[in-house]
């Protein structure tokens, strides 16, 4: 099987350290415009399958020509690009599946539902942690229920050791942060989808020790299709995403001051959106060479099992890759993707057009795949 990874930035190398790791491997094309880059991540992995490539992604022809007889392309960059790949892959007859995080994007990228079928290839968008496996977790516990009432997704990845004045790092690009932030969420409540600002509904949770008492508030994004998927199957259905205490009002703060405007602002003969000076100071100031994460993640479904209401709950308590040097969020969030694209290139999903990960991705073989890989996944029917 072939594969072609686009970006070598910290998902992309993930994405091929994990490929480069796993069985019936040909070929790993990994492709960025900074070939130093991608040559020092192929140099880390140390293998034989990796090639790399020096590439443009606004040049169309120089996508397709990388994506020639490649089995599966794995997208790592921004999802700003994620429709017009998905549009070159079905040209070049290639699957494609992404990190995504932006639902205008996805939304766009199901346009193209019957050109995919028609070129035989597999579009899966929203493939990394939340948007992503947690989908996959969701399918896992309603398989074992005979009707369902409630669906609750909580996912967070931090730094085990916060500092002030966020007690957050940059685990993951500062983009697709800023944009769970500000995208308006999408939630099921009363059996109807409805739309929620981010930033709000702040609840508290706890997890083992050492972390405790958390929050969880709205962000958007990590209910992906869901909402769509199970309209008419639940009452409730929610994401929220987890940090340290304290962190959801700090940034509410940041943005009702306006750093969330895209509208270009004129400061000594320059101009600049304060959403990329933001940007700019959130990678300045919370970018630590030391920073060791943990990705926390529950998944809680509520339904009835022979008329008896009961509760599945999945949980990941997963922390910084010490052997590997690789981080918890790098693991969470690439590896699901490598593991899609493999099932893809091997026929496991044969499923052809633009699909959903629920029900399409074999949620069991998931958590069996993860679990190889160290991931500890809990599960409890209660």
């Amino acid at each position: 099987m072939k594969f072609l990874v686009l970006g070598s930035g910290h998902m992309g190398k993930a994405v091929a350290f994990d490929l480069a790791h796993s069985k019936d491997i040909d070929e790993i094309r990994l492709a960025d415009i900074d070939v130093s880059q991608a040559k020092e991540v192929a140099k880390w992995i140390n293998s034989p399958l990796i090639k790399v490539i020096e590439l443009d992604i606004s040049n169309e022809d120089q996508v397709l020509a990388a994506m020639e007889g490649i089995d599966s392309v794995i997208g790592c960059i921004s999802y700003k690009f994620n429709y017009d790949l998905s549009k070159l892959a079905i040209n070049s007859g290639a699957n494609y599946c992404d990190l995504g995080g932006n639902n205008t994007v996805v939304n766009k990228q199901f346009t193209l539902d019957e050109e995919a079928k028609k070129a035989g290839v597999t579009i899966i968008p929203d493939c990394g942690l939340a948007p992503g496996v947690a989908s996959v977790f969701v399918t896992a516990g309603t398989e074992k229920f005979d009707s369902l009432e409630e669906i609750h997704i909580r996912v967070g990845g931090l730094p085990q050791n916060p500092k002030p004045p966020l007690n957050y790092a940059m685990i993951f690009n500062v983009q697709g942060l800023t944009n769970e932030y500000i995208e308006i969420a999408e939630v099921i409540r009363d059996g109807i989808i409805t739309h929620v600002e981010p930033l709000t509904e702040i609840e508290e949770l706890v997890f083992p020790k050492p972390f405790g008492k958390l929050e969880a508030f709205q962000t958007s994004g990590g209910t992906s299709t869901l909402p769509k998927t199970f309209l008419g199957k639940v009452k409730v259905l929610d994401y929220k995403t987890i940090r340290y205490k304290g962190h959801c009002e700090k940034m509410k703060t940041i943005f009702d001051l306006g750093f969330n405007s895209e509208e270009s602002v004129e400061i000594n003969g320059g101009t600049v959106t304060p959403r990329e000076f933001l940007e700019m100071m959130l990678v300045k100031n919370l970018t630590h060479e030391d920073t060791k994460d943990i990705t926390l993640l529950r998944v809680e479904v509520i339904g009835f099992i022979d008329e008896v209401k009961k509760k599945f709950t999945l949980q990941v308590i997963d922390y910084f890759d010490e052997k590997n040097n690789v981080s918890s969020m790098m693991r969470m969030t690439a590896y699901p993707a490598s593991i899609i694209a493999q099932m893809m290139a091997s026929g496991t999903i044969n499923k052809k057009g633009v699909i959903t990960q629920e029900f399409n991705v074999p949620s069991q073989m998931m958590i069996e795949e993860l679990r190889k890989r160290n991931i500890p996944i809990t599960e409890k029917l209660e």
